[in-house]
This record gives C-alpha cells, sequence and structure tokens, in this order.
C-alpha cells in the first residue's frame, strides 16, 4: 500500500494544477460574454462598405440617404440588402473564444494574409470596424476575427451574405413602377389606356370584350419588371439592339415617358433592355420578357356572347283555339255505352 502513496500523491497535484488552470482560464475570457458586442460601431453612422474576398472586392456608398456602386457608375445598391447586413453585423455577440493565437488565426483563415472575407465599415471617411471572416465550423456559421483582437470565435452568419460580387449587390427592383403611376402603355399592336382603378384597350370594338385578368397580369408583370445582372455602360454589337426583339413604351401620370427595348444576343438565355432614363444596359432573363413578347391583341379580347332570344310561344299553349278539330275520346265513348248497355241487377 506504501508504493502507491507516490502514485497518489502525483496525480492528486495534477488534479489541483488542472483545476487551477481551469480557473485561471475562466478569469482570463471572463470579457467574452455572450451580451458583449463583437463589434461597436453605429449602424447608422456607417457610409462606407468594402467587402473583399482575397480575388475581387465590392465598394458600397451612401450618399444622401442612398446606397451606390460607385465602381459601377453610382449604379443604385440594394438598401434593403445592405442594411440587412449591417444590423446582422451590428447584432453579433462575443462568446467563448475558439482560439486565441496567431496560428490558430490562419488556420481558421481569419488573418491578414487568409481570409475568405474581410468587411471594412466606415463613417465619414474613418474606419469604425473591420471583421475577418474564415471557415464554416457548422451549419449557418462561421469563424470570424475582429481586426485588432486575438479571439477567433464562431457565430451564426453565413459568407453568401457578405458577397464580394457588385451584380450582388445592385438593386435588382431598379425597373419597378408603381401601377398607379402607369396611364399608359403601348406594345406592338396593343395600346393599354387607364381607366379608373383599371386598363382598357384603347379600340375595343362593339361586340367584343376584354380579358381583364389578362390584362391586368400584364401590367402587373411591366409593372415588377426585374434585372440579373448589369452590362455596358456603351452598346456592343452582341447586343443586338439595332434589331430589337419587342419595344414598349409607358407613359406616366406625370407626362414622364419611358421606352423600352429589349434585343436577344445570338448567344445566352436572356435578353438585353435599354431603358430610356438609365444610361446602363441591362440583363434580364428570358422568362419574364415571354408573356410581353407574346402578348398580342387577340390574346386580350373576345367576342361578346350574343344575349339570349326567347323562342316565340307555341300556338297550343298560347291560349287561342285550335283551328283543327280534336278527335273524340273513343275510349271514355265506348265505356259509356257500355254502362248503358249493361242490365240492371236487382237483389
Amino acid at each position: 500500500m506504501k508504493k502507491w502513496i507516490p502514485v497518489l500523491s502525483v496525480l492528486l497535484v495534477a488534479q489541483l494544477g488542472l483545476a487551477l488552470a481551469v480557473s485561471l482560464g475562466g478569469e482570463k475570457y471572463g470579457a467574452f460574454q455572450a451580451e458583449e458586442p463583437l463589434l461597436a460601431f453605429d449602424k447608422d453612422a456607417v457610409d462606407s462598405i468594402r467587402i473583399e474576398d482575397g480575388k475581387q472586392s465590392v465598394q458600397l456608398e451612401k450618399k444622401d440617404a442612398h446606397w451606390l456602386l460607385p465602381d459601377k457608375k453610382g449604379f443604385p445598391a440594394s438598401s434593403d440588402q445592405i442594411e440587412a447586413l449591417l444590423t446582422k453585423l451590428f447584432g453579433l455577440k462575443k462568446g467563448w473564444p475558439v482560439a486565441t493565437t496567431a496560428s490558430a488565426a490562419e488556420h481558421f483563415k481569419v488573418d491578414e494574409k487568409g481570409f475568405e472575407r474581410r468587411i471594412t465599415l466606415s463613417s465619414k471617411g474613418s474606419q469604425v470596424a473591420q471583421l475577418y471572416v474564415g471557415t464554416s465550423p457548422g451549419f449557418r456559421k462561421v469563424h470570424v476575427r475582429s481586426a485588432g483582437e486575438d479571439a477567433v470565435l464562431a457565430v451564426a452568419f453565413n459568407t453568401w451574405e457578405a458577397s464580394a460580387k457588385p451584380d450582388d449587390w445592385i438593386d435588382k427592383d431598379i425597373l419597378r413602377l408603381s401601377q398607379s403611376d402607369i396611364q399608359k402603355v403601348e406594345l406592338p399592336g396593343v395600346v393599354l389606356e387607364r381607366d379608373g382603378d383599371a386598363f382598357k384597350l384603347a379600340d375595343l370594338a362593339p361586340g367584343e370584350e376584354m380579358d381583364s385578368p389578362k390584362v391586368q397580369s400584364l401590367i402587373g408583370q411591366l409593372a415588377n419588371l426585374r434585372i440579373e445582372s448589369l452590362l455596358g455602360s456603351e452598346a456592343k454589337p452582341e447586343y443586338r439592339q439595332d434589331a430589337p426583339a419587342l419595344e414598349i413604351k409607358v407613359s406616366k401620370k406625370d407626362g414622364t415617358e419611358l421606352s423600352y427595348r429589349f434585343s436577344k444576343p445570338e448567344e445566352g438565355a436572356y435578353y438585353v433592355l435599354k431603358r430610356s432614363d438609365l444610361e446602363r444596359w441591362l440583363k434580364v432573363a428570358e422568362y419574364t420578357v415571354k408573356q410581353l413578347k407574346e402578348t398580342t391583341r387577340e390574346k386580350l379580347v373576345h367576342q361578346a356572347a350574343a344575349p339570349a332570344t326567347t323562342a316565340p310561344p307555341h300556338p297550343e299553349t298560347s291560349g287561342a283555339e285550335s283551328s283543327t278539330p280534336m278527335a273524340p275520346n273513343t275510349a271514355a265513348s265506348d265505356q259509356a255505352a257500355s254502362d248503358q248497355a249493361a242490365p240492371e241487377t236487382t237483389e
């Protein structure tokens, strides 16, 4: 038994040492509480965002309350998408760190030389926050490190929410119109004019009826047209804008007129669109143009049903006497004769 005393003593010392290490570790990382923000910045004051992935980058800038893409000649960016990103970053909290060493930052791809994303937030020309986004430890989670900090954390975030591609940030609803602002729409062979809260064909002929649901669907599709991406700021031969596949003109209530010119490149399942109020040529999905392109007057109207007519009354039911004499009821006559001929019986 005595020979085990030294061994047990060593184990006791080891356990005490481990308990002390855990205690000291708890004091070291006690500041990393789940309620403490990971990034300290004023969300409403941010007016510049730069996102890099090591190969490409995108710059987003806020001017006069509107987000723009300066590298795309100031084309409007999606304000809703940007606000969603800022809200997500603002809401990230510090938790227990995964690691705190420089080698760990390199391993998790959150250091200055290797990262999946580097997001830099600025206000009035000064950087207010910078976040490195790295590898993913699980579904909807990524490793991150705030610039100037050693701690690598795992937070709820998706890398795709911080894309470094400019086309992922453009305002794809830039073509959207309020239907209440549309006064008139002109397509090949079809003219639709506002009539109160609805639209009607300008040349509806007597005996024709308009298919109102189809007309309303057409107006809605045109008003909610979306783009896929930006093309060049100069016309190119491959756009084939000199041979348009479809041209549309929209007149607004304020007198503004918008012209749409769609053309079909020889290759690719998309159309090129140039709208009169925008400088850029735009890429539009093929299926979104299909209904507009196939619209004809014949598909929007049909012949009105002829009014139902009342048939003239039949002479036999008109109440007038018939000129044709009716044949006697021979069966009734025979029965009467038989009753008269039968002898009377007595008791």
